[in-house]
């Protein structure tokens, strides 16, 4: 595959160190690490699913994906199962070390938008299509399919370290216990829900929405507060490691609230501007605290949010940025775009 071309010269902070590139010729839809940082998976939104060395970007295996395009992508807990589902209505389980698909089976609709592992178990996936959520074990047997949700499912996500899970859409956020049916909670909001996000200890839960505002609740009282003014409906939300800020995009500026104390509520939150266009994806480091972000402009820049006042470091992709993902030990970060283009970056705070 052809390098890409050297992007040009930034001037306002020093340049990221490149560890490797490529480019998939396709729009990238997805990138996820293994949970080891060793292996990262790209999906194209025409289908195809790559599995690449961490280290050195080799191509280690090439999956068919969906015909009619890949919607996502997840690893298991042990990394040896990569789940995908797509516009086919179809969700797959492939196996790196058999490079073929162990597993498949349809998601009740015809996109199947998302696909979470048990955070806890290796053998249990959860896949949502349209209104339609199903359990099933890694080999496709289904264990659970619940109740048509109200709305189309928006997103889908394990609470964190937990047996529950969320899903939200119109009209708020459900929870469930993995082995019931029946609702375990339910967070009401009049609103359309595009995105949501667990804090890491899985005391709060924020929500991006498509009326350009943030939702945020106490999970366990079940307070809540909104935070709006946003340039364009909000789909960028990151949890720093310690819980306690909130990155959130729907702006140019990258905005980050201390939910610290009393929360939100009331407080100045920090100001991250340096993009130009609203940003389109946020990524904070698992256990550092490091800010990844990246816009249409193919910007992409690493911040301390405690030093607003410019990047740490920055780069440019060809094409605007889809994806950023941070490897399990935090020293590097994947950055994709709109035009196929993959970078993975070395990250640090020392200029």
């Amino acid at each position: 595959m052809p390098r890409l071309a050297a992007p040009p010269p930034l001037v306002s902070a020093p340049q990221l160190r490149l560890a490797w590139e490529t480019g998939i010729g396709d729009h990238v839809i997805r990138i996820v690490w293994s949970p080891d940082g060793g292996l990262l998976a790209i999906a194209a939104v025409s289908g195809a699913v790559q599995v690449r060395n961490g280290a050195t970007g080799d191509l280690l295996c090439v999956f068919d994906g969906h015909g009619f395009g890949t919607q996502s992508l997840a690893w298991n807990k042990s990394g040896k199962l990569l789940a995908s589902g797509g516009q086919d209505g179809m969700a797959r389980s492939w196996s790196l070390a058999e490079g073929r698909c162990v597993a498949e089976f349809e998601g009740g609709a015809p996109w199947v938008e998302h696909v979470a592992w048990h955070p806890l178990r290796e053998d249990a996936l959860l896949t949502a299509a349209g209104r339609k959520l199903r359990y099933r074990s890694a080999n496709g047997a289904l264990i659970r399919e619940y109740p048509d949700f109200d709305s189309t499912i928006y997103d889908l996500a394990w609470q964190p370290g937990s047996t529950h899970f969320a899903v939200a859409g119109y009209g708020g956020i459900v929870m469930y216990k993995d082995d019931a049916k029946e609702q375990a909670r339910r967070f009401d909001w009049k609103g359309s829900i595009l995105s949501f996000a667990y804090s890491p200890n899985g005391n709060f839960i924020a929500t991006g929405n498509q009326d350009a505002s943030v939702h945020f609740w106490y999970r366990k009282s079940g307070k809540d507060l909104q935070m709006t003014g946003y340039m364009t409906k909000v789909r960028e939300l990151s949890w720093d490691a310690g819980s306690r800020f909130l990155a959130t995009g729907g702006s140019p500026v990258v905005t980050v609230w201390d939910c610290s104390g009393k929360g939100p509520a009331g407080s100045t939150p920090a100001q991250l501007d340096e993009h130009g266009v609203p940003v389109s994806a946020l990524a904070f480091q698992h256990a550092g605290a490091l800010l990844a972000s990246g816009c249409p402009g193919g910007l992409v820049c690493v911040w301390n949010h405690r030093k607003p006042d410019r990047p740490l470091r920055q780069a440019r992709l060809d094409g605007g940025i889809t994806q950023l993902a941070w490897a399990a030990d935090d020293k590097k970060f994947a950055a994709a775009s709109a035009s196929g283009a993959v970078r993975v970056f070395i990250a640090s705070e020392q200029a």
